[in-house]
Parts: C-alpha cells; sequence; structure tokens
C-alpha cells in the first residue's frame, strides 16, 4: 500500500472512532459529563426535634442511606454504560461486515476495517468494568471476522512489490 493509500486510510479512521463514540455519548446522555459520578451526597446534621437518638446512630442511618443511594446509582450507570458498550461493539460489527462485503476503494476498507478494531479495542478499555455478556459475544464475532477478514484480503495491506 502506498502512502496516499494509507493517509486515506487514516484519515477514515480518525473520522469513524469519534464518530462512533460522539454517537454513544448522543443516543447515550444520561451518564456523561457531570453526570458520571454519583454527586448526592448529603450533610448528615443532625435533624431537629431528634435531639433523643444518639448522635452515631443519626450518622449511621444517613451514612447508610447515602450508601444505598450512591450503590443504586452505581447499577444503574453500569447497566446504563453496558447498553452504550453494546451500542459501540454492535456498530463496529456492522462497519466491519459493510467493509468485508461492500466493494469500497481498498483505502477506505482498509480505514473502515482498522477504525472498527481500534474503536471495539478503546470501548472495551473504557468500559471492561459493565461486564456485559452481549457486548462479550459480539466482541468474540468481532475478533473471528477480523480474523476472516485479515485472512482474506491480507494483500491489501502490503505494499505490492513492483517488478
Amino acid at each position: 500500500m502506498d502512502w496516499t493509500k494509507a493517509l486515506l486510510a487514516l484519515v477514515v479512521i480518525l473520522l469513524y472512532i469519534p464518530l462512533v463514540f460522539m454517537g454513544a455519548n448522543v443516543f447515550f446522555p444520561e451518564y456523561t459529563g457531570s453526570h458520571s459520578y454519583y454527586s448526592n451526597f448529603k450533610t448528615c446534621d443532625i435533624a431537629k426535634g431528634s435531639a433523643d437518638v444518639p448522635v452515631y446512630q443519626q450518622n449511621q442511618t444517613c451514612a447508610g442511606e447515602q450508601q444505598a443511594a450512591q450503590d443504586a446509582f452505581e447499577q444503574a450507570k453500569a447497566k446504563y454504560d453496558g447498553n452504550k458498550y453494546i451500542f459501540i461493539v454492535g456498530l463496529s460489527l456492522f462497519v466491519l461486515l459493510l467493509a468485508l462485503f461492500i466493494s469500497f476503494d481498498e483505502s477506505v476498507i482498509i480505514g473502515l476495517f482498522l477504525g472498527s478494531v481500534l474503536t471495539s479495542f478503546f470501548s472495551t478499555w473504557i468500559y471492561f468494568s459493565t461486564q456485559s455478556k452481549i457486548g462479550f459475544a459480539l466482541l468474540a464475532v468481532i475478533f473471528f471476522i477480523t480474523l476472516f477478514f485479515i485472512t482474506k484480503l491480507k494483500s491489501m495491506f502490503f505494499v505490492k512489490a513492483k517488478k
């Protein structure tokens, strides 16, 4: 592959990766930005009119409520992030299949292939803690399609010797 095809493939890669991640944030906006972390902590001050209840008991109750609320937030966020991961990897699988079966220019095929593989890698790294079973299955399919893709189209990746 000559340098112009490599450059065009790089352009496709550099546009594809942010396109997918931006799309994921557009379609899954709930736990992004400042809403990514639990921030609903309240102070555990002594409530008025409850002087007869020991302070440590009030603090324990308040801390328990805080922990339960944070745990609920974290569970909901993990499920949501799992769905976001499935979206990203599913889209990468679709694009990988598209690159495999639709005839484009070589640089576009290589760009889509590498873009979908890199996006799958980065999204797995980012959303690793979601432990999504569906995401794992999609990633396994991407892995085997990648092996097939490389075997079928490996001549595209190498510079052809001039005779």
